[in-house]
């Protein structure tokens, strides 16, 4: 898969543009929308700008490989995966549950688990790298933020993307 412009490191994109970037590249059938009509509130739509803009902001895209790297990403450098959040969405029976199942009917728990260590190497790299952030990124995005370079706000948290090469997986696994 081809990489895209706020994967590299020094990107000039604004937040803003890279997450339209990152959006019209995954899809439609990949894309949680926080649709009004699953019952859920303005915190389930913040929940998943957090969530697309770490894409963003770490250099991710969508294989399955990549959101287990994101994972890492997640847990050790953001100010935190609100969990109770995260398993009320999941268990909703909105979008996000609905995800849930599809990967699960489609993969199986094992392969899903077996993903995970697949991209081992690349949950090394990532770890390591947040260590040497100089703050956590915040999972709720402030709205200055997005008029801001990618470039400038990485510099402001140190954060330093996988590489091309670092990131490569042999048959990515795509939804």
């Amino acid at each position: 898969m081809k990489r895209l412009k706020y994967q590299e490191q020094d990107c000039e994109l604004t937040l803003k543009q890279g997450l339209e970037e990152y959006l019209d590249h995954i899809g439609p059938e990949a894309k949680l929308t926080g649709d009004e009509n699953n019952g859920l509130d303005e915190g389930y739509r913040q929940f998943l700008l957090g969530h697309d803009c770490q894409h963003v902001i770490f250099g991710i895209a969508l294989s399955l490989e990549e959101e287990s790297v994101l994972d890492t990403y997640a847990i050790r450098g953001t100010t935190g995966i609100p969990w109770k959040k995260t398993f009320k969405y999941a268990f909703s029976g909105g979008e996000l549950t609905q995800l849930y199942k599809k990967l699960y009917k489609e993969y199986g728990l094992m392969r899903i688990f077996s993903l995970v260590f697949r991209a081992r190497k690349q949950k090394i790299m990532a770890w390591k790298r947040v260590k040497f952030m100089k703050k956590k990124w915040p999972w709720l995005i402030p709205e200055n933020y997005f008029s801001r370079t990618i470039k400038d706000l990485r510099d402001e948290y140190n954060i330093k993307v996988l590489s091309e090469e670092e990131l490569y997986f042999e048959d990515p696994t795509y939804m």
